[in-house]
């Protein structure tokens, strides 16, 4: 039996899930992070599917977004989608902590995975944490300059006024920005996965990740699938792919 728990740690709203039988164990832990305008109760699948093969699962609230948006509109979600991505990283430290201090993790195996704001927090995480030692990236960038310039770009076409200084929120970001320090990655094993016909985070980010390790010679443990059709949608086939890739890997 699965078992689900809907937990704060660190007042963070975060949901749970292990197998029932393994529940005070130490074990293999995913955290997963949900996308943007969503929340962790709509990637409840992931959880149940790693948690099956005998991972605990953390399905953290990011901020601004579920049980933590409060009055915050869709419009100041957008504007400060950055810093939900960063509370996201700095928080997952936090988890991390409490949760080997109560002895349920195995800090040997520590893996992070999540779907389009998720996975670009995900890379971000790469770029900050070493203890992580399995990652996947659902349909993300690791690219955080070039797509945050890309998004304020399309963001003022529209009209839209930023309650802060642009350039100085880009610059705050090269902490998490994965590719200026690929070094960072080391051998570690990441799954890239992106449908190629993305409208929301392009394609091409994913693609120039890939290039440029393997230009660098540091690609022997990334793996790149490819959806010839998808938009901005997981498939069953990536959602099969992540569980077997930290069964695998971690």
């Amino acid at each position: 039996m699965i078992q689900v728990t809907n937990e704060q740690i660190k007042n963070i709203p975060l949901l749970h899930v292990v197998r029932h039988d393994l529940q005070g164990e130490k074990l293999p832990t995913v955290f997963f992070y949900h996308g943007f305008q969503s929340e962790k109760e709509l990637y409840l699948h992931y959880g149940y599917f790693l948690a099956e093969r005998g991972f605990r699962v953390i399905l953290p609230e990011a901020k601004f977004h579920g049980e933590r948006q409060g009055q915050i509109s869709g419009t100041e979600q957008a504007a400060y989608f950055w810093d939900t991505v960063t509370a996201n990283i700095e928080e997952f430290n936090e988890l991390y902590l409490e949760l080997v201090a109560k002895g349920l993790v195995d800090e040997d195996r520590i893996g992070v995975a999540g779907v389009s704001m998720g996975a670009i927090t995900t890379l971000g995480i790469l770029a900050r944490f070493e203890m992580v030692k399995v990652a996947v990236s659902l349909m993300g960038s690791a690219y955080y300059e070039e797509f945050a310039r890309e998004l304020v770009a399309a963001a003022e076409a529209e009209g839209m006024e930023f309650p802060y200084d642009v350039e100085t929120r880009i610059s705050e970001l090269e902490p998490y920005d994965l590719s200026k320090h690929l070094e960072r990655l080391g051998d570690r094993p990441l799954l890239l996965w992106h449908g190629k016909k993305d409208d929301v985070v392009p394609f091409k980010y994913s693609e120039k990740l890939v290039d440029t390790l393997t230009l660098e010679n540091r690609a022997k443990n990334v793996e790149f699938v490819i959806d010839e059709h998808a938009k901005h949608k997981v498939s069953i086939d990536g959602i099969n792919r992540t569980t077997v890739f930290f069964q695998k890997n971690l």
